[in-house]
Formats: C-alpha cells, structure tokens, sequence
C-alpha cells in the first residue's frame, strides 16, 4: 500500500511542476553478462558436391537457444560457378526474473517472472562466378522466417492514456489479490503490461518475414598485391523496415606475413511501422515499441584491421573500428530528430586455427623436427613442463582446467561443519556473524600459450587466460537459497621465460621466470555495474590478483626405453603489498613429481603427486564487508564465509593420473593431447572453505 501511494504521489509532484518533455534517448549501463556456446560441424566432400553442417547450444542467464545448419554447394564449369543452398534454424527461449526494487530495470512499478519462446527459420541461395585469375563476382538470395515472442522484455515504452494515475493505483492494488487470474488486459482493454506510470513493456507482432538480396565483386589488383572487395545488400520485411548496406574494404599484403584490411561501410534502414519515441494514444493494433534499433537512421562506419599468419591455418588479429550513427544520415533524411543519435567504438583480438589447413601444410617439417619431450609429454596439468630445443621452433597450445566444490564445509582437516557452527566461527573478525554460506562453487579457466624459441637454449611464452566462475549461495541456518551469482572474462596474462640449464638427451634441466600482469577485473560486482555504491564479490569470485606477480619454477625431466620421469617446484610472489582494493593475495608453492609409462609411440600416461601451499589473504577488500539489513536493530552486518579473508589457502595434497595422445606422422602431425583428473588427498584448509571435488585438466597443443 505505502508503496503505491508513493508512486502517486511522485507522479503528482512531477504534473505539477511541469516536468520537461523533451525526448532523449537513455540507455542504462548493463550488468555483466555471460554466454557459452559450444559449437560442433564438419564437411563431407563428394566430388563436385561439398555437404556442411553445424550445430550447437547457446546459454545466457536470460535466454537459450539450440541452433545448427546445413549447406550443399555445387561446382560445375569446371569448378569456376558454385551454387550453394543453405538451411538455418534456431529455437530459442527467453526467461528473466523480475527485476528487484531498486535494481537496474525497476521503474517503480509491478513486475514479474517472464518467460517466452520463438523460433527462426532461413532458406538461403548463392551463386558465385570466377570471370578470371583476379576477379570473382557473387549473388546471394535469403528467407527468414521468425515466429513467437520477438519483443524485448527488458524494452519500455511510454504510452499516453492507456490507464489514469488513480486506475493505475487502483488496478495495481488490486490485481495481485485478484483471484480470477483475470490478468491486465481485463482492466486496460489492450494488451499492455504496465511497468509504471504510463510505462508498459513494449509489443511487438508475433510474425516476421525477413527477405534480402546481396551481391559483390572480389578484384585483385596485381600492381599494388593487394584486393578490393565490394557488396551491397538490400533487406525489407513485413514489418515495414527497409535496410540498404555496401562496404568497400582493402586486403593489402604487407611484409613478414601481415595483412592490412581498411574497410569502410554505410548502412541505412527506415523504421518500423509500429515504432515511436513514445506514443500520445493508444494505437489501434496494439504494437508498441520504442528501441532505437527500430528506428530510422544512418550509420557510418570504418575502421582498421591488422592480422599476422604465422603459419598456414594459425593468424592472429586485432583491429579498431569506430561507428556514427545519426538520423541525418538516413536515406531521405527522415530520421527521427536525433533520438538515436549514437558513437561507439570498437576493440577487437582473435586468434584463428585451421586445424586441417595446418597439418596438411606442415606435415613435412615434422619429418626433420625434434622436440624434447623426453620420453613423453609432461601431466596435463604442469605448466613449464617442456621446452623447443631448435631455434625458430613455434608452439600453441589451448589449456583447460574445470574445478567444482560442492562436498560441504571443511575447517583445518575436519569435515561435517553444520551450519551453527558457520554461523558463530566462520566470519569472526570479519565484522559480524555468517548468514551465507556457498552451497557449491564451479570454476572453468582457459589458457592460450604461445611459445617460441628464438634460440635453442631460451623459449618466451606469452599466456592469456579467460575465466568462468560461478557459486550458489544460500541462508544459513535454515538453507533457504537466495540465488547464484557468477563471473566471466579475461583473467591475468602471464609472460615467461624458460631457459636451459642442462641436457645430456636423458636427462634435462631448465629454469623458469615468469611475471603475471594484472590484466583482469578484480571489482566484479554483484549487480554487475562498476560504481562506487555496488558491493564487490568475494575475494575467490574475482577474475585475478589485483597485483604483479612473480611466478619462477625449476624443472627436471628423464626418460629410459618407455619410461619417463620428473619434478617440478614452482612458485607465486606477490610483487605488492596491496592491490587497488586494498588486499593481496597469499603467496604460493608448488612441488610435483610424476612419472609416465609410453605404451605405444602415440599413447602414454602418467601419474604425479602434487603439494601446493597457498598463503591466506593480507589486508581486506574494499566495499566487501557487509550487507546490511535495515529491518534489523543496529548496524548488524550479513556476512558470507567468502567475505572473510581468513576462509582461503591451507595446504593441499592431490594425486593425478593422466593419458596423452600425440600424432607422431601423418597430415596432423606434431598435435596432441593430454588429458589429468587431480584427485584431493588431504586438504588442510585456513578458516571455513567449501571441499573441492576435484580438477579435471585438458591441454591440446600443436609445435612446428
């Protein structure tokens, strides 16, 4: 009740002191937002007919989706047409909670749990040409057909009329207790789900039939070693929107492998038929939207991409591109007066691996390379384990490590803490009592590692990491779940050195230096944004360290007929006393051996017992603390057991076992991959910790 009446009389206050009208686009910062999709497909190749397909999954916090195509292309004129025939489908899902009072997308009105699907179906045809050496010309054609929910549930619109102030007080007390299920539409007429004071989610049709036309020229100009490549395309729909795009880029071949790509484009679209900034009246058929992407505008944009092949199948990118956007821009200037007005930027890295390119085009250099495994590959899991041996010698390689927690609370060595006991030990000297506890914990980090020997005796390594993590949380004591929170993105990037000390071909020595560049965010928020007021996550939810690192290690390896061996100590010295919020974490130490067994030239395994001890946290985050609940006498803080820098490190003994395959010969030859479960043996843990259940390791890699 109070808080309706404080809606109206916002609402009265700002009638009468003639509020300003004028129009302005607002678009709110976005919370951080994660996707995983793994993508499968493949190629059959039947004479002059190629047959492709793909599939896969997309999962967001919000929205799911399964998807896959297929393509049959056909060569004929000998191979100098292609006709290609396309099919692409995707269904989706799209659900979201409410938005909490007082969070990003609360307007100060009645809310609830939304969930909807659609579907899209596209049927495609193109044909290219190749008229000579250096030119090559092609035509597309393409259908979308998309049914279901195609609104946006996070998108308001503003519409005049629809229910008075006093109605919307009224309906919006009286609905809830409403038992006849009767829904809004009863008590405004149209189908509108008020939001606020005349602001309703938007509605669009259930139906939209989408066609485009494309065509493009691809001129090599022999002079300059360089290409032009031109298209343009022409899209209309039945929602009355029309689009027209050409872009004009420029591959220039440079010097040592580099590709320069200029590109410039113009995009031009009319609105919607049922778009406006806001709306004065109800319309007659009840479509309502107010997305600026629905609008009329023009779009310029240009920018700069510069990519390196390192060898045939591997390049690295990265580019800049910078967009306008103005309604002064459309085609016939009849934008709509600068409501979608926008600049942007772009930033951009990619790193692309043709494998089928790469083995085919460097099977023969592996004929005369040699690369000291020593036996066999080290566990999956070592970092530092190998080095080239030959200068000129170049290594990628793709680590994966999956750890989960989800066996109960451990302190010390004892298990079976209750819930009691979490709340009267678990966060003293932290502030307050624990009223959270973490229910289960899972965290995915990928690794890239380039390596390249300059020399025989040194390897430099550059290791960027990218980083999932996600954790349940619930009440304590009575474990009601209050929901789940989670993190994606760049972790810190490591650069390291590895330089030989001794090899006599049996056994071998090498010592390692390695620096870690704080690289990632470690103020990652519950909410997601990035101001001052929103409460940090804990400190094992945060994408690095905050600090320079040092990470030295020093490694032995040796080998007889099939069998191999070695050991490892590494290290993590914190470099700071403090990161910029105000804590470091623990310094580490590291110490493996293992020893592997090789079957077969292309199969061995390996089992390593690992010791790592990891420091606890110094000092304490900012903005970490507490939560405070304001129906509770005093200041009395909610605190997690993660928010207590004393619950994290301890001592840690795990054993791995292991498998590698590798293709000694052959088109995908100098691959391979390794594959360790580290199972925890005794874990003697500083504080509270959740257990964790174990850590599976994988590592493809490819050196030529």
């Amino acid at each position: 009740m109070r808080f309706q009446t404080e809606i109206f009389r916002r609402y009265l206050s700002k009638q009468q002191s003639g509020t300003d009208h004028t129009t302005t686009q607002i678009i709110e910062p976005h919370p951080l937002e994660t996707r995983n999709m793994p993508v499968l497909g493949g190629k059959l190749f039947l004479g002059s007919y190629t047959l492709s397909a793909s599939g896969g999954y997309s999962i967001e916090p919000d929205y799911s989706s399964t998807f896959g195509s297929i393509y049959n292309s056909f060569e004929f004129n000998n191979k100098l047409s292609t006709l290609t025939f396309g099919y692409k489908f995707s269904n989706n899902h799209i659900f979201r909670a409410a938005p909490p009072t007082g969070g990003a997308h609360d307007h100060g009105g009645t809310s609830d749990d939304f969930n909807a699907d659609n579907t899209y179906r596209t049927y495609s045809i193109a044909f290219s040409q190749v008229f000579s050496k250096n030119t090559l010309a092609y035509f597309n054609g393409e259908y979308t057909r998309k049914r279901g929910f195609l609104s946006n549930p996070y998108k308001l619109v503003y519409v005049k009329g629809v229910l008075t102030a006093v109605d919307y007080l009224l309906v919006g007390l009286k609905t809830p207790l409403d038992n006849s299920n009767k829904g809004w539409k009863y008590y405004t007429g149209v189908d509108l789900v008020p939001m606020g004071i005349d602001l309703y989610r938007e509605v669009r049709p259930d139906k939209r039939d989408q066609w485009s036309i494309s065509a493009g020229v691809n001129q090599y100009v022999s002079a300059l070693d360089g290409a032009l490549h031109l298209n343009y395309r022409y899209q209309w729909d039945d929602w009355q929107l029309r689009s027209h795009t050409l872009a004009l880029s420029w591959y220039q071949k440079l010097p040592f492998g580099f590709m320069l790509k200029p590109h410039l484009r113009y995009y031009s679209q009319t609105a919607a038929e049922f778009y406006a900034p806001y709306f004065l009246a109800p319309r007659a058929d009840g479509y309502y939207s107010s997305d600026y992407r629905l609008s009329g505008f023009g779009k310029v944009s240009g920018g700069l991409t510069l990519s390196k092949q390192f060898a045939k199948g591997v390049t690295l990118s990265g580019g800049f591109e910078y967009m306008t956007q103005r309604s002064s821009l459309q085609l016939g200037g009849k934008g709509d007066s600068g409501f979608a007005d926008i600049d942007s930027y772009l930033l951009s890295a990619g790193l692309n691996i043709n494998l089928s390119s790469l083995g085919r085009g460097l099977a023969d250099q592996h004929k005369s390379h040699k690369h000291h495994h020593h036996g066999g590959h080290a566990p999956a899991g070592l970092m530092n384990g190998h080095m080239l041996s030959e200068a000129g010698q170049f290594m990628i390689s793709y680590n994966y490590a999956n750890s989960n927690w989800a066996e109960g609370f451990q302190q010390g060595r004892r298990t079976g803490i209750g819930d009691q006991e979490l709340v009267n030990q678990a966060c003293r000297g932290a502030g307050g009592i624990c009223e959270f506890k973490a229910t289960e914990m899972r965290m995915d980090m990928h690794m890239l590692n380039f390596m390249y020997a300059p020399t025989g005796w040194l390897n430099l390594m550059l290791m960027p990491q990218f980083a999932y993590m996600k954790m349940d949380m619930a009440s304590v004591p009575f474990s009601t779940p209050p929901g789940f929170h989670e993190n994606i993105g760049l972790g810190d990037t490591i650069l390291s050195g590895l330089i030989k000390l001794y090899d006599n071909g049996q056994h071998h020595v090498h010592l390692g230096i390695g620096v870690s560049a704080p690289t990632a965010r470690i103020d990652v928020t519950f909410d997601g944004f990035l101001n001052d007021t929103s409460l940090v996550q804990s400190y094992g939810m945060q994408l690095g360290s905050g600090t320079w690192d040092l990470k030295p290690s020093l490694t032995y390896t040796g080998h007889v007929d099939q069998w191999f061996w070695g050991g490892q100590l590494s290290g993590t010295k914190r470099m700071q006393n403090h990161n910029k919020l105000g804590y470091a974490l623990g310094d580490e130490f590291k110490g493996s051996v293992w020893l592997g067994y090789r079957p077969l030239d292309w199969l061995s395994f390996t089992v390593r017992n690992q010791y790592r001890n990891k420091g606890s946290i110094q000092g304490q985050a900012k903005r970490m603390l507490h939560i405070v609940d304001p129906n509770k006498q005093g200041d009395t803080p909610q605190l997690t057991t993660n928010i207590n820098p004393k619950n994290y490190g301890g001592k840690f003994w795990d054993i791995g076992l292991g498998a590698t395959l590798t293709v000694p010969s052959g088109e995908l030859a100098g691959h391979s991959l390794s594959v360790e479960w580290l199972q925890p043996v005794i874990h003697d843990l500083n504080g509270y910790q959740l257990k964790r259940d174990g850590t599976l390791l994988v590592r493809w890699g490819y050196a030529f």
